[in-house]
Formats: structure tokens, C-alpha cells, sequence
């Protein structure tokens, strides 16, 4: 009757181990779509004003600051030359001073995402 007892407890702390588990992976995993979806739209606005720009990379997953505001840590490069920036969900938000323009971006420009993966916006 004890080994019993002692059997049940133990499937039931693994089914909820199981649980949490499977729980936390769909939150991680929700959370990263939803930070990737924010850096594509940043990309975009960001090619649409800048000219000459070739590649952006997204240095982290991106986060909120105490005011509300998404923002996330990029390297780009425009014309050649690297520059560390900061984007918002709706494009550049600060960093290095870029060339001057605001014709945009009309080729193709390389993005790599905080996971790693690659698209190249046209």
C-alpha cells in the first residue's frame, strides 16, 4: 500500500514537471515570435527612410523600457560603413548619426534576426 502511495506521488510531481515545462517552452517561444515580428516591421520602417542600406543585424531580442517603448540594439550597414543604432517597433529611434536622406532604401537589404535566422526584405 505505501510503495503505492509512494508510486502515485511520484508520477503526479513528474506530470507536473512535465507541465511546466511544455508551459514555459509555449511562453519562450510566443514571446520570440512576437520579438521577431517587432524587429521585421523595425527593419522595414527603418529601409523605407534610410538610403544605402545593405544589412541590418539585431543584436538582442529586444525589450520595454520603463516608459512603455520597445526597442532593440542593431548594427547596420549603409553605404558600406557599420553604425550601432537602436530601433523601435516603427524604425530608428537613436544611435550613430547616419548619412542624410530620407529616400529610402529601393534594393534588396539582408536582415539577421536575434535568432539567427536571415530574410532579405526587397
Amino acid at each position: 500500500m505505501k510503495i503505492t502511495k509512494i508510486i502515485g506521488q511520484t508520477i503526479i510531481v513528474v506530470l507536473l514537471i512535465i507541465m511546466v515545462f511544455f508551459i514555459g517552452k509555449v511562453y519562450m517561444d510566443n514571446k520570440e515570435n512576437a520579438n521577431i515580428e517587432k524587429q521585421r516591421t523595425a527593419a522595414i520602417g527603418f529601409k523605407k527612410v534610410q538610403p544605402g542600406v545593405e544589412e541590418i543585424k539585431f543584436m538582442q531580442e529586444g525589450s520595454y523600457s520603463g516608459a512603455g517603448t520597445w526597442s532593440v540594439g542593431v548594427n547596420t550597414i549603409v553605404d558600406g560603413k557599420k553604425y550601432s543604432e537602436i530601433f523601435r517597433e516603427e524604425g530608428l529611434m537613436g544611435g550613430d548619426e547616419l548619412p542624410e536622406g530620407n529616400t529610402g532604401t529601393k534594393s534588396s537589404v539582408k536582415v539577421i534576426y536575434s535568432n539567427g535566422k536571415e530574410e532579405i526584405l526587397k
